[in-house]
């Protein structure tokens, strides 16, 4: 016996069918708009971060011409304010025209943050050597922001301090998977990333800090604000003084 379908049903069928590729469409298209909307704060972000760090410059530009400023501390702060300023609008930058929203390879990053870094101590940095080993990394913004001004603070202090006048040098950053996490991802590849442990070094074979400065207790802004950075992440942070100067940074992905 031939059983026909009901064409009461089939119409509920394709009303059904069609619903669902509209929903799907529908959703689809709020995607893309959410991403376009995201990308834009970033965007904006990024240049309000680029007048401020140019507003900077113009002043720092200012108390440059004056020779009574040249080598003065009020310089060297506009100068520093402008570098943080730029390590956060970097990271804005890098968000913007990549592909996921909401992490960011941070070993590209930290690849602009030097290479800028050099530039604008470009005097002392001419002879300076420096040494990228960074494995790749995916943070957040809670995470990538607090480390990229920690990573601007280290670095800079070693450009300004580290060699003196005429003496060139390397400096090294290295960042990569460590401790047990690291040898579980090697074998197993199971574990999350947010579940991992990673180590930032940052290395100069200068001078070196002075045996008595306290780096966990100093006068020095730059270092409060490291200690402060590492406490905002979660983080902890060991000085080794053999062979210059060696910042330990290890922290978990949240």
């Amino acid at each position: 016996m031939l059983f026909l379908e009901n064409p009461a049903s089939q119409e509920n069928s394709r009303a059904l069918f069609v619903t669902s590729l509209n929903i799907k469409k529908a959703e689809e298209a709020l995607a893309k708009n959410e991403e376009a909307r995201i990308k834009e704060i970033h965007h904006r972000i990024k240049n309000n971060l680029q007048v401020i760090s140019s507003l900077l410059s113009l002043q720092a530009d200012k108390l440059n011409e004056r020779k009574t400023f040249q080598s003065s501390e009020v310089f060297e702060a506009f100068r520093e304010s402008q570098n943080r300023v730029v390590s956060m609008a970097l990271i804005h930058e890098e968000l913007y025209h990549g592909k996921n929203m909401e992490t960011l390879e941070f070993s590209a990053y930290l690849r602009r943050l030097t290479s800028d870094l050099l530039a604008s101590y470009s005097v002392k940095s001419e002879s300076i050597n420096l040494k990228l080993e960074l494995e790749q990394v995916y943070l957040g913004m809670d995470t990538s922001v607090p480390l990229g001004i920690l990573v601007n603070e280290l670095i800079s202090n070693a450009l300004k301090h580290a060699f003196p006048e005429g003496k060139g040098g390397e400096i090294r950053v290295n960042l990569f998977r460590s401790g047990n996490d690291r040898a579980e991802s090697k074998i197993s590849g199971f574990k999350e990333e947010s579940e991992q442990q990673f180590t930032l070094v940052i290395a100069d074979n200068g001078k070196g800090i002075p045996e008595e400065l306290d780096f966990r207790n100093t006068d020095s802004l730059g270092l409060q604000l490291v200690n402060i950075l590492v406490e905002q992440i979660e983080g902890s942070i060991e000085l080794k003084r053999d062979s210059g100067t060696e910042f330990q940074i290890t922290f978990r992905k949240p």
